[in-house]
């Protein structure tokens, strides 16, 4: 230990809880409001769905890539913050979005197939209208990416999508071959439903071209945006869903709290009324431990629901299980009549080892179950990983560097401070 912190233990362990008080007191705040929160505590729309794909074949890892990239692209466009979207083999697809409030509108923007198709259709005289033939003239892969926006046409007031092909030689040449012809047009279809057939009236060199046929303005930024995203190269089919109010999550999320905050309280009671001086460093060592783990996950960050609270909770359990543990085989020692010094180095060895097994065993079941499990487990799992790597941190060594500490100051080192009568133990 360096000369100044033997000269000066207690100082030195003051002057370090109040920085961290004041750390802690002027950045706590933000970090919890920076920390995103699952549906289940926000409330939101969770959604699984089964990939098919379109025209029969097999489920490749390269198809659910695909799948999910056009997924995430809609969900960008949704607004929705903190989207979780997760790959279940051979052939799921699971959604999750906090924070959305009209589920109606999600599963049909994110299920839609998004089918772009410029047709030849023709009049037929028989059945007195346009009908589509099977020459497809272009698709949504030819359109120029992001470039779909929504409009309200000047003159009309109509709804209307503005597109930009990637090759204008080629659309100008469509425009060139049906120019001025009543009964061949160029249909615009989308998931195979016309939406308009107009008269070529002119002919297009710059690429530039307007969807037309929408109910509305709403219709039209739905497209606008499905065509930016790209379509789906598979057929989404939903298995189950699960919508979740924000009332309901706010309501869980408070009882979370209340439970986390009524679980440290009796803890900190417990610890310092029965092991006094090491009860006192343990519970600055869970305020550094909740600390840390909040700015853990505010800055991955680790997307928090009730079952990464439940781990939260755990964690807690298992840094007040170390502590105890440590304080209990010094007592040990002191009560064989070792020095108080000797004790606690003696105790904070021997209860090493355990607290050790039992951190190392949880990390490898927390393991599996993050590699094998899917959607909460995950996140449970994560967070009861993350939890005990800080634990070991702060109420492992932090606690023990504390305490080596206190033992040196004239005032703290006495054995009844560690609940142990004098005549039990030795000072030094």
């Amino acid at each position: 230990m360096p000369p100044f912190l033997r000269r000066h233990p207690l100082g030195t362990v003051l002057v370090a809880v109040l920085l961290f008080v004041v750390l802690a007191v002027g950045t706590l705040p933000g970090i919890l409001r920076g920390i995103p929160l699952g549906l289940d505590l926000r409330g939101g729309f969770e959604v699984l769905y089964r990939v098919e794909p379109i025209g029969g074949g097999s489920v490749t890892r390269d198809l659910l890539a695909q799948t999910q990239a056009v997924l995430e692209r809609r969900i960008n466009a949704l607004g929705v913050s903190e989207p979780d979207l997760s790959v279940e083999n051979p052939d799921r697809i699971r959604v999750k979005l906090a924070g959305v409030t009209d589920e109606k509108e999600a599963r049909r923007i994110l299920a839609a197939q998004a089918e772009l198709t410029f047709r030849e259709v023709v009049y037929d005289p028989q059945a007195g209208k346009l009908v589509p033939t099977d020459k497809v003239l272009l698709t949504g892969a030819d359109l120029r990416e992001g470039s779909a926006r929504p409009e309200l046409n000047p003159q009309t007031g109509e709804a209307e999508v503005a597109v930009a092909f990637k090759d204008p030689q080629k659309f100008e040449a469509l425009t060139r071959e049906y120019y001025g012809s009543l009964d061949r047009r160029i249909g615009i279809f989308f998931d195979n439903e016309m939406l308009s057939a107009p008269v070529v009236r002119a002919v297009i060199p710059n690429g530039q071209a307007v969807i037309t046929g929408f109910k509305d303005l709403r219709e039209a930024k739905d497209v606008a945006t499905l065509l930016n995203a790209g379509a789906l190269p598979v057929k989404l089919v939903e298995i189950s869903s699960n919508v979740v109010s924000p009332t309901l999550g706010q309501a869980a999320l408070r009882h979370g709290i209340e439970a986390g905050a009524l679980a440290a309280t009796f803890i900190a009671v417990f610890l310092t009324l029965f092991y006094r001086l090491p009860g006192l460093v343990a519970v600055l060592s869970l305020s550094v431990y909740l600390y840390l783990m909040f700015v853990v996950l505010w800055g991955v960050p680790v997307t928090l629901t009730l079952p990464g609270i439940a781990a939260f909770i755990l964690g807690m359990g298992m840094a007040v299980d170390a502590n105890i543990l440590t304080d209990e085989r010094i007592k040990e020692e002191l009560r064989a009549g070792r020095p108080l010094k000797v004790a606690v180095r003696l105790g904070s060895q021997k209860s090493l080892r355990s607290i050790l097994d039992a951190h190392v065993t949880t990390i490898i079941a927390a393991l599996v179950l993050f590699f094998l499990g899917t959607g909460s487990v995950r996140g449970f799992a994560l967070v009861l990983i993350t939890s005990n790597v800080v634990n070991l941190l702060t109420n492992v060594a932090l606690s023990r560097l504390i305490l080596y500490l206190l033992v040196e100051s004239p005032l703290l080192g006495k054995p009844h401070l560690f609940g142990v009568g004098e005549a039990k133990a030795h000072v030094a």
